[in-house]
């Protein structure tokens, strides 16, 4: 939550698992839209139950296409938080084994999600440099050459997406090869699997007989702390990339600040006043 004073008026913004929404951008944008809706039912054609999206300025359709495209890529980074849920807990443990999914199997899915995830982000974020800056590509063909050929790359925005792709290339890389390829390798994975015994034990919970000689191969503490440090590196790795991805979007949203009000006075012939804009003014005054 962050909380603005001054001269006896108050303006609180608060925000959920998403630290990269404590930004002006978001904050101003989050106010344009607040405005847009006070006494929206008050205004002449408004039917109750029915889309009045007619009904707004051409300034708060503006604001309303940008804040739509900023909540998609707010749901999809809070699904990273969700992920890491996922991967620190093995529920369910004896129903999965009989089901064919071991521990391994289950943590590689929410790998795989993960890489999408990242990849989403992203092209969320060119989604975003689109609207604001008033492009009007068409999303199917929102893409990082097309955006190029209308802007140039030395913008902020563009500076930013570009980083965030530089800094997660690897994963995004990753995603495409599983999405086309069918492609997933992790030889620690594969070791344990192997090595480790989690194979042999997942076909016995399938109903296989495994051998007197063959258990004591695999002791089964041995197999629970392999799997436990696997586990563990997953979740540092999943801590890691939510760091790099709050820090890198906070960057990103606040440097398309003036971008959002150069277009904002260009819509309405002039500057749209904000009283966030004037409280932050003075607070830095005092």
């Amino acid at each position: 939550m962050i909380e603005i004073n001054s001269g006896g008026e108050k303006v609180i913004f608060t925000y959920g698992k998403n630290d990269f929404l404590m930004n002006y951008f978001s904050e101003r944008l989050q106010e344009d839209l607040t405005g847009a809706q006070k006494d929206f039912d008050k205004r002449p054609g408004y039917v109750q139950g029915e889309n009045n999206h007619h009904l707004l300025e051409e300034d708060e359709k503006y604001t309303t296409r940008i804040f739509r495209i900023q909540s998609r890529l707010a749901t999809t980074s809070e699904q990273l938080l969700h992920i890491r849920l996922y991967v620190n807990r093995y529920p369910f443990r004896k129903h999965y084994m009989s089901q064919g999914i071991s521990q391994l199997e289950y943590i590689q899915y929410h790998m795989e999600a993960l890489y999408h995830k990242v990849h989403t982000i992203h092209e969320i974020m060119l989604l975003m440099i689109n609207e604001v800056f008033s492009l009007n590509l068409p999303e199917m063909k929102c893409r990082w050459p097309n955006l190029t050929k209308k802007l140039d790359a030395t913008e902020k925005p563009m500076k930013f997406a570009h980083t965030y792709f530089k800094t997660f290339e690897n994963l995004i890389g990753l995603r495409h090869l599983n999405s086309h390829r069918g492609y997933y390798e992790d030889e620690e994975k594969d070791k344990i699997d192997l090595y480790y015994g989690v194979f042999f034990y997942k076909e016995e919970a399938k109903g296989l007989k495994m051998n007197e000689d063959l258990k004591k191969m695999f002791p089964p503490a041995l197999t629970r702390y392999k799997l436990i440090e696997f586990k563990k590196q997953k979740v540092e790795l999943i801590d890691l990339i939510i760091k790099e991805n709050e820090k890198l979007l906070h960057k990103f949203l606040e440097s398309l600040l003036p971008v959002y009000e150069a277009q904002l006075h260009q819509i309405l012939g002039h500057e749209k006043q904000s009283k966030l804009r004037q409280l932050f003014k003075q607070s830095i005054k005092k």
